[in-house]
C-alpha cells in the first residue's frame, strides 16, 4: 500500500464511512477508491484526491498533506510529464496563507485546466478586490508545485495600484527573464523581441507563471508561454473578455465565500472557542462582511489584537458605524476594504463613475434596465454598454441579460460615492410608481383606479401587453418595490410613499404577499397622514383591512373598515366608500349575517354605477349573488350571477367571468338541474385555465367531479377527482386529502365494498 493509500484509506476509517459510501459521496467508482487504498494506483488524480477530501471533510491541512504526497511527478499522461534535465528550479512564489479556506470549486476548476486537461494552459482568476484572487492562485500553486518540477515564476502587473502604473509589459518580460536567470545586458531591448527570447526560455519547462494583478489584455498577451509544457494563472479585477476570446483563457470567476467558508476562516483566525461561544453573533459579522474574504479577515484581526472582546460586541460595533471605514486596517490599505473598492473606482470615466454611484442608491438588491436607465435619465441603449463594462471590472454582477446585482459592499461603496443629487432617487421611485400602476391596470383594465401623478421627465415606463407580463413584472421587482417605498418615505418624499402601495392593490389582492403588503401599506397609511391626505388614508385603511379578513382577523377587520367608512362618508369620497362597503359585505357574510351583506353589496353597486366604476359595480353584484345564495334566495342569486358574467364579458374581466360562471353552476346544481350545472362548471374550469387561474381551475374542476358522481357517472368522476387532486397537489393545497379520501369512496362504490 502507499502513502498516499495509506492515508486516505486513514482518514476515510476515522470518517466511520465504508468504501462504497466514501465514493458515492466523492463521486468516484469504487474500484477506483478501493485501487488508491491497495496501492495499485500511485498516482491519483488531484482533482480525485480533492473530492476525497471534500466529501471527509478534511480540513485544509489534511488536504494540503495529501495533496503533498503527490509530489513524485507529474500524471504519465500529462504533457508537463516530460523531464527536464538542465533547467535550475525557479521557486518566485509569495508565502502561502497558512490559514487560507475553503474555495474547492475553485481548486478543483484550477485543478482540472492546469493539471488534468492536455489543452488548458491558461487560467484567468477574475474578481473584485478583497475576493481573494491572489490568495487562491498562490494557495494552489503551492499545492500544485510538484507537478511543476521547473519552478514557478510570479509577477505583480501592478494593474490596481495605487501609488505606481502598471507594469509595462517591455518591462515585465525583463523582471521575467531575470528570473529565468538571463541577464539584464542580455535581454532585448524591444517587446516583441523579448517577447520571443521569454518563450524560448520556456520551451520545455515544466514551470507555472502566475501574472498577478493584471490591467488589461494588452498587458498579459505578450508575458504568455508558448510551450505546451507550461501553465499560466492570471488574476485581475477585469475579466479581460479579450484575452479569454483571443488567447484562450479560460474564466475562474470567483464570489464571496459561503457562509460556512467564512465561518472557518473566522475559526481560523480566532479558534473555535470564541466561536462557538456566540455562533448567532458570529453569523451576523459573516452577514456585515458580505462574506467577503478580506472583510472577514480585518474582522478577525482586529478580534485577534482583543481577545478580550466577545463576537456580539463585535458585531455590534461593526453595524453601529460606517461598514466600510470598520472594515478598513489604519495604516494598512492593503489589507483594508475601502481601499480594495477605491482601487477598482478611480480609473473610471467619468460617466462610469457616475453611472457606478447611482446604482449604489437604487432600491432593492437586483434591478432592471428600466430603473437604471430612469436613473440616469437616458435610453437603454445607452446604459447597456456602460453596465456591460461594470460588469467586466466585477463591479456589477449580470444576474441575466435584464437584471444586475452588486455586492451588498460594493453597493455601500457605490453610495458614497453617488454625491449628494437627489433627482436620481426620486426617478427610481418614480420609475417603480409608473410601472406599477401600468401594470396593475393591465393585470384588472377595468377598475377605476386612484390618481398617481404624472411621471418624471427622463422616466422610463414598462408597457405590458399582457396580464402574464405584468404579473412577471411585479413578481420580479415585488422585494425592490418594497425597498422603494421605504426609500420614499424615510427620504421624506411622501407623495411616492402614499402612492406606491396603492398602485400595487390589484397584485396584491391576487397573488397574496402578505408580508409586503402589510409593510408597504403601514409606511402608505403614515405617509397618507404626514400629507393629510384623507382620501387617500381611507382607502390604505380598507386595502389593509382585506389583509386582515384573508387571515380571519375579523376584529381586526372591522375596526379598519369602520374607521374607512367614517373617513369617506364624512369627506364625501365617494369611490372610496363603495370599496369599503364592499369589504364590509364580505366580512360580514363570512360571519354569517348574509342579509346585511346584500344591503352593503346594493348600497356599493349603486354608488359605483353613479360614479362610472363598472368594475366596482360588477365585484358588488357578483358578491350580492353569493350572500343571495347563502341565504337561500336561489332566483336573486341566479339573476346576479347572470348580471355578473354580462358585465365581465363586458369589461374583459375573465377571472369574475370564471367565477361567475361557477357560482351559477352552484345555482343549477342546488335547483336540482345538474347538467347545466355540469355545463357551467366546465365553462369556469375552460375561462380559468385560459387565463391561468389555478384557484379558480381547482374550484371549477371539483365541481364537476362532484357533479359527475351525482349524476351518476363515476369513470368520468374519478377522471376529474385525479385532475382535481393533482392540481392540488400542485398548489400545495389542502383539499387534496378531500379529493382522494373522495376517490376512494368513488372506487369503493365501484367495487361494492
Amino acid at each position: 500500500m502507499t502513502t498516499i493509500g495509506r492515508q486516505v484509506k486513514g482518514f476515510r476509517q476515522r470518517s466511520g464511512l465504508t468504501q462504497e459510501e466514501l465514493a458515492e459521496q466523492a463521486a468516484l467508482s469504487v474500484r477506483s477508491l478501493r485501487d488508491l487504498e491497495s496501492g495499485r494506483v500511485t498516482k491519483p488524480r488531484t482533482r480525485s484526491i480533492r473530492l476525497i477530501a471534500e466529501a471527509l471533510a478534511l480540513t485544509d491541512d489534511e488536504t494540503r498533506q495529501l495533496l503533498a504526497l503527490l509530489a513524485d511527478g507529474a500524471l504519465p499522461e500529462s504533457p508537463l510529464a516530460a523531464p527536464s534535465a538542465t533547467a535550475p528550479r525557479i521557486s518566485q512564489l509569495p508565502a502561502d496563507i497558512s490559514n487560507f479556506t475553503g474555495r474547492f470549486s475553485a481548486l478543483r476548476d484550477l485543478d482540472d485546466l492546469l493539471i488534468e486537461s492536455q489543452t488548458g494552459q491558461t487560467a484567468l482568476i477574475s474578481a473584485i478586490g478583497g475576493t481573494g484572487k491572489t490568495a487562491l492562485a498562490v494557495h494552489w500553486a503551492h499545492g500544485a508545485a510538484p507537478r511543476f518540477p521547473d519552478g514557478q515564476l510570479y509577477i505583480d502587473l501592478r494593474g490596481f495600484d495605487p501609488e505606481q502604473e502598471p507594469l509595462g509589459p517591455v518591462e515585465a518580460l525583463g523582471r521575467l527573464l531575470s528570473g529565468l536567470g538571463v541577464p539584464p545586458a542580455e535581454q532585448p531591448a524591444t517587446l516583441d523581441e523579448r517577447a520571443a527570447r521569454f518563450r524560448s526560455e520556456l520551451a520545455g519547462l515544466r514551470l507555472l507563471v502566475i501574472l498577478d494583478n493584471a490591467a488589461s489584455a494588452a498587458q498579459v498577451r505578450p508575458l504568455l508561454p508558448g510551450s505546451a509544457t507550461c501553465r499560466t494563472i492570471v488574476t485581475s479585477r477585469d475579466r479581460l473578455p479579450g484575452l479569454i476570446a483571443r488567447d484562450g483563457a479560460v474564466p475562474i470567476q470567483l464570489e464571496a465565500l459561503s457562509e460556512s467558508e467564512a465561518g472557518e476562516l473566522l475559526r481560523g483566525m480566532i479558534g473555535d472557542t470564541r466561536v462557538d461561544a456566540d455562533r448567532p453573533a458570529t453569523a451576523d459579522i459573516i452577514a456585515l462582511c458580505g462574506q467577503l474574504p478580506l472583510a472577514v479577515r480585518v474582522v478577525g484581526a482586529n478580534l485577534a489584537l482583543m481577545p478580550g472582546q466577545t463576537l456580539r460586541a463585535a458585531a455590534d460595533a461593526l453595524a453601529a458605524v460606517d461598514r466600510l471605514e470598520g472594515l478598513s486596517l489604519p495604516g494598512d490599505p492593503a489589507a483594508s476594504v475601502l481601499p480594495a473598492f477605491e482601487l477598482s473606482y478611480r480609473p473610471l470615466p467619468d460617466e462610469l463613475k457616475v453611472l457606478f454611484g447611482r446604482l449604489g442608491l437604487l432600491p432593492g438588491a437586483t434591478f432592471g434596465i428600466g430603473v437604471i436607465a430612469s436613473a440616469m435619465s437616458t435610453s437603454a441603449d445607452v446604459v447597456v454598454p456602460q453596465l456591460q463594462r461594470l460588469v467586466s471590472l466585477n463591479l456589477v454582477q449580470s444576474v441575466n441579460e435584464e437584471r444586475f446585482t452588486m455586492h451588498d459592499l460594493v453597493k455601500l461603496f457605490a453610495r458614497r460615492c453617488a454625491g449628494t443629487d437627489d433627482e436620481p432617487v426620486r426617478r427610481a421611485i418614480d420609475y417603480y410608481l409608473q410601472s406599477a400602476d401600468a401594470a396593475n391596470h393591465c393585470l384588472v383594465p377595468a377598475r377605476v383606479r386612484t390618481p398617481i401623478d404624472p411621471p418624471l421627465a427622463g422616466v422610463h415606463v414598462e408597457q405590458f401587453s399582457t396580464p402574464e407580463s405584468a404579473r412577471l413584472w411585479c413578481t420580479h421587482e415585488l422585494a425592490n418595490i418594497a425597498d422603494a417605498v421605504e426609500l420614499a418615505f424615510k427620504a421624506g418624499h411622501h407623495r411616492y410613499a402614499a402612492q406606491l402601495p396603492t398602485a400595487m392593490i390589484d397584485y396584491f389582492q391576487r397573488y397574496k404577499h402578505y408580508s409586503t403588503w402589510i409593510a408597504t401599506h403601514e409606511y402608505g397609511l403614515e405617509a397618507a397622514r404626514l400629507l393629510g391626505d384623507k382620501e387617500r388614508e381611507g382607502i390604505f385603511l380598507r386595502d389593509t383591512a382585506l389583509i386582515y379578513r384573508d387571515l380571519q382577523q375579523f376584529d381586526r377587520c372591522r375596526e379598519l373598515l369602520d374607521a374607512a367608512t367614517s373617513i369617506a362618508r364624512t369627506h364625501g369620497h365617494r369611490l372610496p366608500l363603495a370599496r369599503a362597503l364592499s369589504t364590509l359585505g364580505i366580512l360580514v357574510m363570512d360571519l354569517g349575517d348574509n342579509e346585511s351583506a346584500m344591503r352593503y353589496f346594493e348600497e356599493c353597486a349603486r354608488i359605483a354605477a353613479e360614479d362610472g366604476d363598472r368594475y366596482a359595480a360588477m365585484i358588488a353584484t357578483l358578491n350580492f349573488g353569493f350572500a343571495a345564495m347563502r341565504s337561500g334566495r336561489l332566483d336573486d342569486a341566479r339573476t346576479a350571477f347572470e348580471r355578473a358574467i354580462t358585465m365581465s364579458s363586458e369589461l374583459s374581466a375573465p377571472a369574475v367571468e370564471a367565477s361567475s360562471t361557477g357560482a351559477l353552476g352552484e345555482i343549477y346544481r342546488l335547483s336540482g338541474d345538474l347538467t347545466s350545472a355540469l355545463t357551467h362548471f366546465r365553462e369556469s374550469y375552460a375561462v380559468a385555465t385560459r387565463i391561468n387561474e389555478a384557484n379558480h381551475q381547482l374550484a371549477a374542476q371539483e365541481a364537476v367531479a362532484q357533479t359527475l358522481a351525482a349524476l351518476g357517472r363515476p369513470s368520468e368522476a374519478r377522471e376529474a377527482y385525479r385532475a382535481a387532486a393533482e392540481l392540488a397537489a400542485q398548489l400545495g393545497d389542502p383539499r387534496e386529502r378531500e379529493l382522494h379520501a373522495a376517490l376512494e369512496d368513488l372506487d369503493k362504490e365501484g367495487s361494492g365494498a
